[in-house]
């Protein structure tokens, strides 16, 4: 009896259109399909597109997404309202910023806003110095103060689309006071997701540690519904083949990993671009390159430098909103093949 033809398949969620390229592993045919985006819904799309290709779903070995629900998430503002809990006396740290301006001479020029508004910043009396040593202790009563706080600003609001970003002070070192605080919550709060700043950037820096974890709290209830519907679809597709998420240092992770730390995966479909950049300046024997892709909502420029991808560990949501954790080095706008253009009265 022959062996079914098996695929590997990649399908790259895009805000206008979902692609699927599908290998047969013993002949290397492709099989390509095309499907309008659903960006309220991806997961029908995903449906379609593995529909308009005609391969039955028991022809698959292997699947893995690229999806730009996390990027166009942060870039479109359109995230969760997060609650940035963190060390007394530094709630304002994601305000404050750095010193350093864009502009030096506008006076027109102002900060990006954080993923957080000054109102859900809520502080707790903990203190741990740069040692990793307690010297304030967290209590039960200061966990109580907490959730009673958070208990406020949940209730009259959407709390399927809430999360809670946490981060201390010194966390990298003793991230033992993070941990109660998920622990107390998890307990208090049903299906309430709760970010980590220890978790997601493990650093040294406070003001970086900390964009980042409100970074990851803001895409979290999105990915966490974009993973939970494509598992549910292909369930009922009768999909069983091990399947991943494309992470934003070009490698993949597993479904668990994606939805419970995805600041790793908010450049997921465009780390795709330059990779696949550099395989074809490879087959046409150039090491350097500048790769470019543009899609409906995004555009993403690359560089390739004696064939090797550069990699970064401050990506940039907007100017002075820096993402600390391992990136494909992309320069990223929030315009596209969609975008509408338009000129002012004065002629611009």
């Amino acid at each position: 009896m022959s062996r079914p033809t098996q695929f590997r398949c990649g399908i790259d969620t895009g805000g206008t259109f979902t692609d699927l390229v599908a290998l047969d592993e013993a002949t290397g045919d492709l099989v390509v399909a095309k499907w309008p985006s659903s960006p309220h819904h991806p997961e029908e799309a995903l449906m379609g597109v593995i529909r308009e290709s005609q391969l039955p779903p028991e022809a698959f070995s292997s699947l893995i997404l690229g999806t730009t629900v996390a990027t166009n998430a942060l870039l479109q503002r359109e995230g969760a309202r997060v609650l940035f809990v963190t060390t007394k006396g530094f709630r304002d740290v994601p305000f404050i910023q750095r010193i350093n301006r864009r502009y030096h001479y506008s006076l027109e020029w102002t900060k990006p806003k954080p993923l957080a508004e000054r109102i859900d910043c809520l502080e707790v009396d903990e203190r741990i110095n740069h040692k990793g040593e307690v010297l304030v202790a967290l209590t039960d009563q200061e966990l109580v103060r907490l959730s009673e706080r958070i208990e406020e600003r949940l209730n009259g609001t959407d709390r399927p689309n809430t999360s809670v970003a946490v981060c201390l002070l010194f966390s990298h070192l003793n991230p033992r006071h993070e941990q109660r605080i998920q622990e107390y919550l998890a307990g208090r709060f049903q299906d309430l997701p709760v970010s980590l700043s220890y978790r997601v950037a493990p650093i040294w820096r406070e003001y970086e540690r900390g964009s980042t974890v409100l970074a990851d709290a803001f895409v979290k209830p999105t990915l966490q519904r974009y993973i939970g519907s494509v598992r549910k679809s292909f369930e009922s597709m009768g999909i069983s083949c091990p399947w991943a998420v494309m992470k934003s240092n070009g490698g993949r992770a597993t479904a668990e990993v994606a939805e419970n730390e995805p600041v790793g995966v908010v450049l997921s479909g465009l780390s795709g671009g330059i990779i696949g950049g550099r395989f074809f300046g490879e087959l046409a024997h150039h090491e350097d390159l500048v790769t470019l892709d543009m899609g409906g909502t995004s555009c993403d420029v690359g560089v390739v430098r004696k064939g090797q991808i550069a990699y970064n560990t401050d990506y940039q949501i907007e100017w002075g909103l820096p993402v600390a954790a391992p990136f494909v080095d992309l320069t990223t706008i929030g315009a596209g093949g969609g975008s509408i253009a338009w000129i002012d009265k004065g002629g611009f």
